[in-house]
């Protein structure tokens, strides 16, 4: 009987001293990173209208086409921007734009007016609704050709 005694002790202690480790805790930081876009939308687009203007050649027409209704289109931004716009480009039209064409895109919003040719086409834009007007110029080294021109301005907003 002493022998299962000093047995059940031997046992228990060992399971004891098995059981009785210091258990060691620790605890790390997992990090997440990425980022939120801005978001943008255009709407309420609607198209300007130009005519040509300028120096008229010995063949009546004239150098210069450029807005006399300037196109308008509202951004809706939920963060401050940067808007920045591009020279016009001619989508279709008579003839192509001979080198030496000067194309230059102007864009107006409350107190703020810039242009395509000016310090990288770029303003600050503030976060909400504004209400943009769009107007264009396009200078040539010679008379455009009578008929219908078709020119696009690109409008881009950055974080």
């Amino acid at each position: 009987m002493f022998y299962r005694l000093a047995l059940t002790s031997s046992l228990m202690l060992a399971s004891a001293i098995a059981l009785d480790q210091a258990a060691l805790a620790q605890s790390a930081d997992v990090p997440f990173n990425g980022t939120v876009p801005i978001q943008t939308t255009f709407s309420n687009s609607s198209g300007g209208t130009a005519q040509s203007t300028g120096i008229v050649g010995v063949n009546g027409n004239a150098n210069r086409y450029e807005s006399i209704t300037p196109a308008t289109v509202s951004v809706q931004s939920t963060t401050p921007a940067t808007i920045t716009v591009s020279p016009p480009r001619l989508v279709s039209g008579e003839t192509e734009d001979p080198s030496g064409t000067k194309h230059t895109a102007f864009v107006k919003f409350g107190s703020t007016n810039f242009r395509s040719d000016v310090g990288g086409g770029s303003a600050p834009l503030p976060a909400g609704n504004t209400n943009l007007e769009i107007s264009m110029l396009i200078e040539r080294p010679q008379a455009f050709t009578p008929g219908t021109y078709i020119y696009v301005v690109t409008l881009t907003i950055t974080p």
